[in-house]
């Protein structure tokens, strides 16, 4: 009627549903250097997080972190906001000196001090073993560093709003961040 319907198309939805996407995995990946990957599965709604971890691993060491990694997390969303999250961790050998560490969360209830906390525990617990990218938030342009931090904060916000429709993955390849539609 009044020349508006290209804003209820669905293909024009889509797009900013995708572009929303790409924006919050490259973010995550920007602010989280330990995150070696990101998968987002939108028929789950979840979200996978790699880590690698490089070296003498010792895998008497994985099992209590899976379990205190779980521990962690419920206690701190149960003083964030009461609830118990669904989390998933798996670890998959890849050759002889390295190991995959996926940590599977509901994007819905994910939080920013969550991300903090597990890559903390991470830190703490395999120090130099876990693979860090060298492009930290410190090492970027401040105002590229405020930018995409605001911009996880501000997603992860509206994250129970969200829904992506595209299976996604983003990936560190040399000094930058790829996002790929599935």
């Amino acid at each position: 009627m009044f020349g508006f319907n290209w804003l209820r198309s669905p293909g024009a939805y889509n797009k900013v549903q995708d572009k929303a996407g790409i924006q919050f995995l490259a973010s995550l990946l920007v602010c989280y250097p330990e995150v070696s990957s990101v998968q987002y599965d939108p028929k789950m709604g979840d979200l996978v997080l790699d880590f690698i971890l490089q070296g003498e691993i010792d895998w008497d060491k994985i099992n209590p972190f899976t379990h205190f990694l779980q521990e962690s997390l419920d206690t701190y969303h149960a003083l964030e906001d009461g609830q118990k999250p669904y989390l998933a961790i798996t670890g998959e050998a890849v050759g002889d000196k390295t190991v995959l560490l996926h940590i599977t969360r509901e994007v819905a209830t994910l939080q920013r001090g969550e991300l903090t906390l597990i890559t903390e525990l991470m830190h703490t617990t395999f120090g130099s073993a876990l693979v860090v990218d060298n492009h930290s938030l410190d090492n970027l342009e401040n105002d590229f560093a405020t930018v995409q931090s605001d911009l996880l904060d501000q997603m992860l916000g509206q994250a129970q709003e969200m829904r992506f429709r595209s299976r996604m993955v983003g990936v560190r390849e040399g000094d930058r961040v790829v996002v790929y539609n599935r």
